[in-house]
């Protein structure tokens, strides 16, 4: 006797299917960069809706300059004309210039630091600094311009020192004192755990990010033609 499976299941069935196909497909797909546009959207000035900046001095390859330094409230979206998602970030950068306004800026997309061929050998030492040390930084505007300060020393100079190497901080006082309790690494975690990824920006700052990104409009789409796929073979088998 030929026992009969009820539409419902066939559908459940159709569906869970689909869905791990669109799970294997994206598994098996090398990691690509994404096509992605960055602006400021929360009022004339990058830095609102942050915990706040400080103005700072910094030196570079031997040469003195004037920064502010805090967490970036910027929105990053797929097409330049949105939508938009908010998100917190910081540049990797201190020897390029921001460039983010209202109007879109573009850029490309990397879900990890190793993927990239800036940031891959460091790509460690910066997830271990983020993932022990990012929430911290958002409490307040020296935490946050001390932890800037910390990302640029480890991305540009491997982390060593803040008066030495390409990479170092002329100020002093209490964003010094946080940077370098930052940049201890005795105190991060270990295991790194999982990478910041990071939207690169060719003459313009890098800049982390974290927050779950969904896909894009293309992949979107291609995980609702399997779903659709599986309803129509569901409904098929359920005719017959």
């Amino acid at each position: 006797m030929t026992r009969m499976t009820s539409p419902k299941a066939l559908l459940r069935n159709a569906v869970c299917g689909a869905l791990l196909a669109a799970g294997l497909f994206a598994a098996a797909a090398p990691a690509e960069a994404t096509p992605v546009w960055v602006r400021d959207g929360n009022g004339g000035t990058v830095f609102n809706g942050g915990p706040g900046y400080v103005n700072l001095s910094i030196r570079v390859d031997g040469n003195n300059q004037s920064v502010s330094a805090g967490a970036f409230a910027l929105q990053y979206g797929f097409s330049p004309t949105g939508p938009f998602t908010d998100f917190l970030t910081y540049c990797l950068e201190p020897d390029e210039l921001l460039n983010v306004g209202a109007t879109p800026t573009a850029g490309t997309l990397r879900g990890t630091l190793s993927e990239t061929a800036e940031y891959a050998a460091r790509a460690n030492d910066l997830t271990r600094l983020w993932n022990t040390w990012f929430a911290d930084s958002l409490t307040d505007a020296t935490k946050s311009a001390a932890f800037q300060v910390a990302l640029w020393e480890v991305a540009y100079d491997g982390g060593g020192s803040l008066t030495s190497g390409s990479f170092q901080l002329n100020t002093t006082g209490a964003v010094k004192t946080q940077a370098m309790a930052y940049l201890d690494q005795a105190n991060w975690i270990s295991p790194a755990g999982t990478e910041p990824g990071v939207i690169l920006r060719v003459g313009s700052q890098d800049l982390t990010i974290s927050v779950p990104v969904p896909a894009p409009a293309a992949l979107g789409l291609f995980g609702i033609g399997l779903l659709g796929l599986a309803l129509g073979v569901a409904r098929r088998r359920t005719m017959a």
